[in-house]
């Protein structure tokens, strides 16, 4: 397989990149042109200082058959080569790559780290690489690459919720004190509010208000607050417009007696819900708006006949009152022997 090297998005078209993705044994909505090319404008909001587009591209045949998305920085004195994306805001990384041409294309990769590039880089970092992934499959069953020492560890938790048929379903697969809690928050929300709803922003002229709206409900949050510094708050602002344009963003609100009382920023991509951030109103909690909301976007997600609803990474305990299993995120470290 041939390697060529690209140091720019503008070198390869997004049309190609994203028909390529479609057919990856990993797809997720992090791995989109667009999500990496937003992600590299900002490096991350502000995650990383410095870099260096280095994405290879594997031709099968003249024919792109695969796609490794990274890029080169320094931390620690080191020259680190990792996926563009990396860490914090990215949930799940991969390369991109069909599982028919996978050995292929990571064959080549390790070449080219060790043949063509060695004086480039000191560590390769794979983060957020979901125990579902071929490369993580790889790395753990290979018991040495030649010329590269491979380190695997446990990253973090994803818990994800497969949706049953129904509702009815739904509840009934919960065990029964959190059957009942979901009915009780549910009803009295229903019975004392003087109003309430639940809802999709769907029409353009609303999404940079209720954008706005949303990054207000995280800053309610200490943690959240301190999470948005300004580059990391413009980052969101044009993420949301992005997903909103690429027809993969549901970004949902619960609205109590005129007062915006929680809000989810998710994606809808391959028959799964995303869930990427939250905001709640601290002074709403008599509602358990961030209950009340979960349970409206899992019952619109069993009635729209989605098969998922990945938490993504964290171990958060409400996660798993819903009924999410954990699946884990790993991160492989190469360096040369």
């Amino acid at each position: 397989m041939k390697i060529k090297v690209c140091n720019s998005f503008d070198d390869i078209e997004q049309s190609e990149w994203d028909a390529l993705l479609q057919k990856s044994s990993i797809n997720v909505p992090f791995l989109r042109y667009g999500f990496l090319k937003l992600w590299w404008q900002t490096l991350g909001g502000g995650e990383w200082q410095v870099g260096e587009p280095y994405i290879m591209l594997g031709y099968q045949q003249e024919n792109l058959v695969a796609i490794a998305p990274l890029f080169l920085s320094h931390r620690d004195g080191k020259n680190i080569l990792t996926f563009l994306g990396a860490k914090e805001i990215s949930d799940y990384l991969d390369l991109i790559v069909p599982s028919d041409y996978f050995h292929d294309f990571i064959s080549a990769v390790l070449h080219h780290l060790l043949q063509d590039i060695p004086e480039k880089w000191d560590r390769v970092e794979f983060s957020n690489v979901h125990q579902s992934s071929p490369l993580l499959q790889f790395f753990q069953n290979e018991a040495m690459v030649d010329g590269i020492a491979c380190h695997v560890e446990k990253d973090s938790p994803a818990p994800c919720l497969t949706l049953p048929v129904s509702w009815d379903a739904y509840l009934e697969s919960l065990d029964k004190k959190q059957r009942h809690e979901i009915r009780r928050k549910l009803r009295r929300v229903e019975q004392e509010a003087q109003q309430h709803r639940f809802f999709f922003v769907d029409d353009q002229n609303d999404l940079e208000k209720m954008a706005l709206a949303f990054l207000d409900l995280m800053r309610k949050d200490p943690a959240k607050n301190a999470f948005l510094t300004t580059s990391m708050a413009a980052h969101m602002q044009r993420l949301l417009s992005w997903s909103y344009a690429e027809g993969i963003l549901k970004l949902c609100f619960l609205e109590i007696n005129g007062v915006l009382a929680s809000g989810f920023f998710c994606f809808d991509d391959q028959n799964t819900i995303y869930i990427y951030n939250s905001g709640f109103d601290s002074r709403l909690q008599y509602f358990s708006p961030g209950w009340v909301l979960l349970s409206h976007l899992i019952r619109w997600s069993i009635e729209n006949s989605r098969a998922a609803l990945d938490f993504m990474r964290g171990n958060e305990a409400y996660k798993y009152k819903f009924g999410a299993l954990d699946a884990l995120v790993y991160s492989i470290t190469l360096t040369k022997r």
